[in-house]
């Protein structure tokens, strides 16, 4: 399974002159500070690591990016269209025309393994699209303008969550196998709210409204859904939260350091000295999410020899 940490000194998919950065499998994205070009590299081989034209500095920029399992997604500069390349299985590189700069903009993107979201720019509502196998790409009512609308969307494997516009409550939706798209009261309004979401692969973490503690829920098998003291709001909080396949990360809120935590095969879970606090921190943290592809064939090993650790899924 690929493992990544990928840290960046630069606030991620928000502001264009602050830059921005996103990696998933097997490539990883920026919006360059200055220019507002977006720069891919590592795997090409679906064009995911080469953005077009309009998005590249050529014949436009981007404001926000997003990298899915071979496909990648931007919001354009000056028209606030949602831009995709890459792999187009299901068409989760075809946003439709409520996001695509025809009959819509957006504010915000997130890609997963085989669909993609967006927050429509006039509305506020969800826009999914790609594949739907566990409704992953149908945003309930609460979230898709019928009935409320969004501020924050993330996309993991099969499962979409969102920070819902005027309560602050966070909704997921898609599959649920291992609790991931079902929030803890502590932040689906109920008891709490959030501010931050992130969606990985069979879990999802959140940032909590008032307090700021990292509170994270589903798949636990590597102990990625349990955040430490330093960010849980036991003896430390959080600014800016990430989630990928075994592991999550985030940015401790008074120091600005990256802590991540559980599975560490990889030494993914040890952010170096440049970003941790000791010789200095960091403004954004993304970590990739393993494709379904590379997740069934280590299930395969796993249930040879050593028994089930999860349910495998095919690709």
């Amino acid at each position: 399974m690929l493992k990544t940490l990928f840290a960046v000194l630069f606030v991620v998919c928000v502001m264009l002159a602050a830059g921005s950065a996103s990696a998933r499998s097997f490539h990883s994205c920026a919006i360059q500070g200055v220019t507002g070009a977006v720069i891919c590299w590592g795997d090409d081989v679906f064009g995911e690591a080469t953005p077009p034209a309009s998005v590249n500095g050529t014949k436009g920029t981007a404001l926000a990016i997003a990298a899915g399992y071979e496909h990648s997604c931007a919001i354009q500069g000056v028209t606030g269209a949602v831009i995709c390349w890459g792999d187009d299985g299901s068409g989760k590189a075809t946003p439709p025309a409520s996001v695509n700069g025809t009959g819509g903009t957006a504010l915000a993107i997130a890609a997963g393994s085989y669909h993609s979201c967006a927050i429509q720019g006039v509305t506020g509502a969800v826009i999914c699209w790609g594949r739907d196998d566990y409704g992953e790409a149908t945003p309930p009512a609460s979230v898709n303008g019928t009935s409320g609308t969004a501020a924050a969307i993330a996309a993991g494997s099969y499962h979409s969550c969102a920070i819902q516009g005027v309560t602050g409550a966070v909704i997921c939706w898609g599959d649920d196998d291992f609790g991931e798209a079902t929030p803890p009261a502590s932040v689906n309004g109920t008891s709490g709210t959030a501010t931050a979401i992130a969606a990985g692969s069979y879990h999802s973490c959140a940032i909590q409204g008032v307090t700021g503690a990292v509170i994270c829920w589903g798949d636990d098998g590597s102990g990625e859904a349990i955040p430490p003291a330093s960010v849980n709001g036991t003896g430390g909080t959080a600014i800016a939260i990430a989630a990928g396949g075994d592991h999550s990360c985030a940015i401790q809120g008074v120091t600005g350091a990256a802590i991540c935590w559980w599975d560490d095969g990889s030494g993914e879970v040890i952010p170096p000295a440049s970003v941790n606090g000791t010789a200095g921190t960091a403004s954004a943290i993304a970590v990739p999410e393993p494709s379904a592809a590379l997740l069934h064939c280590t299930v395969l090993v796993v249930l040879m020899g050593l028994g089930a650790k999860r349910r495998s899924r095919l690709a």
